[in-house]
């Protein structure tokens, strides 16, 4: 029998919350200031909404995870390798997008911004595989509350940040302190506590983890959950751009309120996992979220929310809240079902499943949102996240019941 892992430290949960911090960075420049950026620059929702095919790496990072798993260099250490490597990448990346700003045309903005999404993509499959192996399994909850917390400490300083000195500075100096902090974190990878890979086992692949039933009901899972909540937070931004709300204050709601609510709802959602499964606090979560975006569809038919900045507002921080409650949840779950013979394609396999999900629904918001309106299309996903939830509960059972040791 494996010996058991000791009690993780604060500076073990602390390193890998910097370095979910590192690759959310990037992530959340795109996801958060760019949408803003050019729909106060009178781009079209519906290319806005395409944004999001820019992160089709993620959603296919699993291809090349079990080289991650596999290949190091025995100096550097089985995680540190591919952690230096495309930090340093990541860097010269956000550097290169600095010089050619969006000013160069299109093609070279969409060339640097999918380096830059590569290069990330494979640093998330290394520390997702570092997470599940440093971690006891009792303490998977705390290692997917650092990685919220991470995530949304990225999102603060890649979305409100660089928001906030676009508008203030310019693209030059958002851009360079954007690639200042990313250095930062290379501190972070010094302290990671490598842990060998077991000597007789198998070699990583994704048909290995295809195999076992657990993987293939939390695809299914990741399906009939996730489906609405990518279009639901792709026409956020847009909305609240279309609603009169500044750069700065759209930046200010989502990546600073938005992220420190988040950061706390995290830390709440870890503290009712050790009462909860992260099955029942999915379902808590979706059963709100669908009450919400009811709720915002009223109010957008009402006409209230024109008015009512506050309304807006806490509605948006309420629904980030959520994702984070449910993001939490749903890593756990993802650790608790990965082997740890190869933990990193394991982990890998179900986020790219996920992140495809999450793209491609992103990618047909703006038209939907075009076609409908913004009232009617938040309807649609409400009734839409019901039908997801109900069909959710045999998957729930299936992947609660007791499964053989890994």
């Amino acid at each position: 029998m494996r010996a058991e892992r000791n009690a993780v430290s604060g500076l073990g949960l602390s390193v890998i919350v910097v370095l979910y911090m590192a690759h959310a960075l990037p992530l959340y420049f795109y996801n958060v200031a760019v949408p803003a950026i050019l729909r106060s620059q009178g781009v079209d929702l519906r290319w806005i909404g395409m944004l999001s095919l820019l992160y089709l790496p993620w959603a296919f990072k699993f291809l090349w995870a079990p080289l991650v798993d596999r290949w190091h260099l025995p100096r550097l250490g089985r995680r540190r390798t591919w952690l230096w490597l495309t930090q340093l990448l990541l860097l010269a990346g956000i550097l290169a997008l600095a010089v050619t700003g969006l000013d160069h045309g299109l093609t070279v903005f969409v060339a640097v911004g999918l380096w830059i999404s590569t290069v990330a993509a494979t640093q998330d499959i290394a520390i997702d595989g570092y997470t599940v192996e440093a971690l006891a399994p009792a303490e998977h909850r705390l290692g997917s509350m650092a990685q919220s917390v991470g995530v949304a400490l990225g999102s603060m300083v890649g979305g409100a940040g660089v928001l906030w000195l676009y508008e203030t500075r310019g693209w030059n100096v958002a851009l360079l302190t954007l690639a200042a902090m990313s250095a930062l974190t290379l501190l972070a990878v010094q302290a990671v506590d490598e842990r060998p890979r077991p000597a007789n086992a198998a070699r990583p692949g994704v048909l290995h983890a295809l195999r076992r039933p657990q993987i293939r009901w939390a695809l299914l899972l990741v399906l009939l959950y996730r489906l609405v909540e990518a279009p639901a937070m792709a026409m956020i931004n847009p909305l609240l751009v279309d609603q009169q709300w500044s750069l700065t204050d759209i930046g200010l709601l989502i990546s600073v309120t938005g992220a420190g609510i988040g950061m706390l709802a995290a830390v709440a959602a870890a503290s009712l996992l050790k009462q909860r499964s992260a099955e029942q606090l999915l379902m808590h979560a979706g059963w709100w979220r669908s009450a919400l975006y009811v709720l915002l569809a009223l109010l957008l038919y009402s006409g209230v929310l024109a008015s009512s900045r506050l309304g807006l507002g806490a509605l948006v921080i309420a629904m980030l809240a959520l994702r984070y409650v449910a993001m939490t949840s749903l890593y756990a779950l993802f650790m608790r079902v990965s082997s740890r013979e190869q933990a990193g394609t394991d982990f890998t396999l179900l986020v790219c499943f996920e992140l495809l999900v999450f793209f491609f629904g992103g990618a047909a918001s703006g038209f939907l949102a075009k076609a409908l309106g913004y009232p009617g299309y938040y309807l649609l996903l409400a009734a839409a996240s019901v039908v997801g939830l109900l069909l959710c509960r045999p998957v729930m059972a299936r992947l609660a019941a007791p499964s053989p040791s890994l």
